[in-house]
């Protein structure tokens, strides 16, 4: 769904709001209501869910990238002679929410959002977490991302992520600041295993948190992986820097400091 809003914008455009974006350092002043207006944008874009009937519509005034970022332009303009810099992801509100952040990852993570730099940064997170895969050649053959998606079809016992490649159904269950329920990671490998076994895919299922799964059955990953694959995905020479690599990129930069 966020491809589908960043396409009625050009490349251009984007290049070019980030580019005054980055030229800008690091003190933050006070704007006047640009936190309010940037935080209200992205809490009112859809769901990143697969699941269009569960999505949410954006008001009208917040619905297109570009007339956002132009209404906001002449706040960037007052910021950048302030010397400020700006972090999407901070002034969105995401801190530690689980569910906000799991749905940003999967945004991010989606092929039709960033094409090669959302696939590298998967890439790189999977080889993280289960190192005997070469992650890049199997999502190259092509990948779906889904949220809190139960892989037996039902409403209970929902994992956070789902990624389907052509050979793995992978689950990646997110903790920030919540401890796991009583034997959560049990019942989610029993439901990713079954999924699999009926669509002939090899399950996979990792912990993402501040703490390690405990167990061998389960793959344990750090958001210091997921700030350090958004690190790889986006180490590019800076003339050939995207819109979506700076988005990437400040993701990490974002996630790192928790």
């Amino acid at each position: 769904m966020m491809a589908k809003i960043v396409s009625r914008i050009s490349g251009e455009d984007m290049e070019a709001f980030f580019a005054e974006l980055s030229g800008t350092s690091r003190a933050l002043p006070d704007l006047n209501g640009y936190e309010e207006d940037l935080a209200r944008f992205f809490s009112e874009l859809p769901d990143f869910s697969t699941d269009e009937s569960n999505t949410l519509s954006p008001t009208p005034e917040h619905s297109n990238l570009a007339t956002f970022f132009f209404d906001v332009k002449s706040r960037l303009d007052e910021l950048r002679s302030h010397g400020g810099l700006v972090n999407l992801w901070q002034l969105a509100g995401l801190k530690l929410d689980e569910v906000r952040t799991a749905g940003a990852l999967a945004g991010l993570w989606r092929a039709d959002f960033g094409g090669d730099v959302s696939c590298d940064f998967l890439a790189s997170y999977l080889g993280r977490a289960v190192k005997q895969v070469d992650w890049r050649q199997e999502l190259s053959k092509g990948y779906g991302v889904s949220t809190e998606v139960n892989p037996l079809g039902d409403m209970s016992d929902r994992v956070d992520l789902v990624i389907e490649t052509q050979g793995y159904l992978i689950g990646v269950e997110v903790k920030i600041r919540a401890t796991l329920g009583f034997m959560q990671l049990d019942r989610y490998s029993s439901a990713l295993a079954s999924r699999a076994v009926h669509i002939k895919k090899s399950p996979i299922l990792i912990l993402l948190a501040p703490f390690p799964s405990g167990t061998s059955e389960v793959a344990s990953s750090s958001w210091s992986d997921v700030a350090g694959a958004a690190r790889d995905a986006t180490r590019t020479a800076k003339h050939a820097k995207t819109f979506f690599h700076h988005v990437i990129a400040q993701f990490g930069n974002h996630i790192a400091r928790h």
